[in-house]
């Protein structure tokens, strides 16, 4: 038993070594994987080969993927390509008026960076952060595609994954499938809430970009993107429109979507919308755990900010786990 003991350690080593690169698309597939399941329930009940019925899930939660980002990625590189260097300069020229508003000390620092004539610094500047932005891009690209092929196995052999893990985790089996759907019911509610409020705030900005004259579809991908990014995701989008508006001289227009972003999306949706969203989906799915959303809120930072974007899934899922296993201890 101890040579047994000494042998699982060693080889279990060995794999760590061998899999690390790819562990965290592994606990990623896993987690949406367990986020689907109620989708794959309802798919394979109505498509009875379970390889078929896997295939469709993961091409649902492929498109889910790399529909917006290479509508975005195309999208983007043809708007890059037709930048004009006369209006970036309008638009440094109009926001150099708005530095006004801001305390002088702040302006002052401001209006030596923003000048007209520091177009190449600025570009110097801007440069590197976009090339470290597509090589960002190019690895969640990749992640993404290792990580749906996670998927397509995890949900392939998700019924016998969880029989072996209740053979092999010393813990009763109701105890491990409380935990287990617990974590599963939170991670649902938590993803499809966030997806649905995304996609609606989106098309709440794509609306008010369509009316002046952008690409409804661009600016709702962007925004429900941006939107992912707790506090100023919205700011991002919405501030850049109304400074170029204003730089055209259409005033009205600039803080006519400031103050439609700001009341319409940030305050209406997000506030008030998003918590019926939550209550849909908990009944959509059946599912009767009560979120703390300040709990939600700050898992969401913490996973942002220790595993990017994919921390969306990763922050709620531990702090659910988490949990799951401290209430255990109430029982002991």
């Amino acid at each position: 038993m101890k040579f047994l003991t000494f042998l699982t350690i060693v080889v279990g080593y060995f794999v760590y070594l061998t899999y690390k690169p790819y562990l965290l698309d592994i606990a990623i597939a896993s987690l949406m994987a367990i986020a689907f399941g109620k989708v794959s329930v309802l798919i394979s009940n109505k498509i009875e080969n379970k390889y078929l019925s896997s295939t469709v899930v993961t091409l649902i939660f492929a498109l889910l993927i790399f529909g917006p980002i290479l509508y975005f990625v195309v999208t983007a590189g043809k708007f890059i390509s037709h930048i004009d260097i006369e209006n970036i300069k309008n638009i440094i020229i109009k926001a150099q008026d708005l530095l006004q508003y801001l305390p002088q000390f702040v302006a002052e620092k401001a209006h030596e960076y923003i000048n007209p004539d520091n177009i190449a610094q600025i570009y110097n500047t801007v440069a590197p952060i976009i090339g470290t932005l597509t090589a960002k891009s190019a690895v969640f690209i990749k992640d993404a595609f290792l990580i749906v092929i996670f998927f397509f196995f995890a949900t392939l052999y998700g019924k016998e994954i969880m029989e072996f893990f209740k053979k092999v985790i010393p813990l009763e089996e109701k105890q491990l499938e409380k935990l287990f759907f617990g974590t599963s019911e939170v991670m649902s509610v938590v993803f499809y809430s966030t997806v649905f409020t995304a996609i609606l705030e989106g098309i709440l900005f794509g609306i008010i970009a369509k009316v002046y004259g952008f690409n409804f579809f661009f600016f709702t991908i962007m925004y429900a993107f941006s939107s992912l990014i707790p506090v100023i995701g919205g700011v991002i989008m919405w501030g850049p429109v109304s400074l170029y508006l204003y730089s055209i001289g259409n005033t009205t227009g600039a803080v006519v979507v400031a103050l439609y972003s700001i009341i319409v999306i940030s305050i209406i949706a997000d506030t008030f919308i998003k918590p019926i969203i939550i209550e849909f989906v908990k009944k959509t799915f059946d599912a009767d755990t009560e979120l703390n959303s300040l709990l939600i809120f700050f898992s969401i930072v913490a996973g942002l900010s220790s595993f990017g974007l994919w921390g969306i899934i990763i922050g709620p899922a531990v702090t659910a786990m988490f949990i799951s296993i401290l209430r255990f201890y109430e029982k002991i």
